[in-house]
C-alpha cells in the first residue's frame, strides 16, 4: 500500500444517544463523544499500522451543537499526518447522518503513538508501504 491510499483510509462508526449519556441539560454527554472518538481513532490507527498502538493526546476538540436522546451520532477517523512517531488523525461526530437535521456536533485530533513495551516509551512507527514519500497532506 502507498502512503496516498493509507491517507484515503476511513473507519465511520454509528453510536445511538441512550438515555443514561444525557447530562443535566439533556443533552448528549461531551465525555461520551470524545470516548467514541478516541475509540474510532483508534480502530483506524491500528487498520493503518498494523500495530497496538496507544492515545497520546486529544486535541483541538470542539463541541459545536448539542446531540438529543435517541439521535444517531457517526463518528470518522481521517489521516492527519502519518508521522514517524505520531500518527495524527481528524475525528468529526455528527448527529443524524441520514436526515433532514444533519449537523456537526463535535470535532479533534487524536495523535497515537507506538510504544516500546520494555522501555514505555514511544518508538517508531513502521508503516506498511511501498513508498518512501512523506506522509502529510
Amino acid at each position: 500500500m502507498t502512503s496516498k491510499e493509507l491517507m484515503k483510509t476511513s473507519v465511520v462508526r454509528r453510536y445511538k444517544v441512550l438515555e443514561k449519556m444525557l447530562n443535566v441539560n439533556h443533552t448528549l454527554f461531551g465525555g461520551e463523544v470524545m470516548g467514541w472518538m478516541d475509540k474510532v481513532g483508534h480502530s483506524l490507527a491500528v487498520s493503518i499500522t498494523n500495530k497496538t498502538m496507544y492515545t497520546l493526546t486529544a486535541d483541538k476538540i470542539k463541541f459545536l451543537k448539542p446531540a438529543y436522546l435517541n439521535e444517531i451520532i457517526e463518528v470518522k477517523s481521517e489521516p492527519l499526518e502519518l508521522g514517524a512517531v505520531k500518527l495524527s488523525l481528524q475525528l468529526t461526530a455528527i448527529a443524524d447522518p441520514d436526515g433532514d437535521n444533519r449537523r456537526t456536533i463535535a470535532t479533534g485530533i487524536f495523535t497515537f503513538v507506538q510504544v516500546d513495551e520494555a522501555s514505555h516509551r514511544p518508538q517508531r512507527i513502521s508503516y506498511p508501504l511501498d513508498d518512501l514519500e512523506t506522509y502529510v497532506v
